[in-house]
């Protein structure tokens, strides 16, 4: 078990705080927090143990969580300012490099181009003449559905962004 699987586990026994903590990039910093409220040592297999247990000690970690929403929070926007830090500099990087050399990187959008090709070619070719073997099927559509998607967020914006503005226009939409 790791700390993504604990952070799931407690956003479904009431601790979406804590859960998301523990799934996201500060996960570390968030499961020292929960072993110590645990009183047991900071690895997933100690923390899940403890959990399996003694399972009256979700109580202890709601109130934690109660008690220091204010302090969880500011973890939870700390994090956040992190992804949109990394999304940021991804888009800098392209910016720079043109700047730099005065020409845009075309290895960049070479591979793009080649993910979403083959992405829709292998698609078409596993409809064409389906392989007996569909486990291989399942891995090689899942893994070029991945990248497409990785390629899609990079170059038109992420789902979160797209989140985001949703829920703006909803907000105003209600004024």
């Amino acid at each position: 078990m790791n700390l993504k699987d604990i952070g799931k586990a407690l956003a479904g026994k009431g601790l979406p705080i804590l859960g998301s903590l523990l799934g996201g990039s500060i996960g570390e910093k968030a499961g020292n927090m929960i072993a110590g409220v645990l009183g047991c040592e900071p690895t997933p297999e100690s923390i899940s143990s403890t959990l399996e247990n003694n399972p009256e000690l979700y109580v202890d970690l709601k109130k934690y969580e109660m008690e220091n929403k204010k302090d969880l929070q500011a973890l939870q926007i700390q994090e956040t300012g992190m992804y949109l830090a990394d999304i940021q500099s991804a888009r800098n990087r392209e910016t720079e490099i043109t700047k730099a050399t005065g020409k845009r990187d075309w290895f960049l959008y070479g591979l793009a181009a080649a993910i979403i090709v083959g992405f829709f070619v292998l698609t078409a070719v596993f409809l064409i003449h389906p392989p007996k073997e569909t486990t291989i099927l399942i891995m090689l559509i899942s893994n070029m559905a991945a990248n497409t998607t990785l390629v899609l967020a990079y170059f038109f914006g992420s789902s979160k962004g797209s989140s985001d503005k949703n829920t703006k226009m909803i907000e105003g939409a209600g004024k």
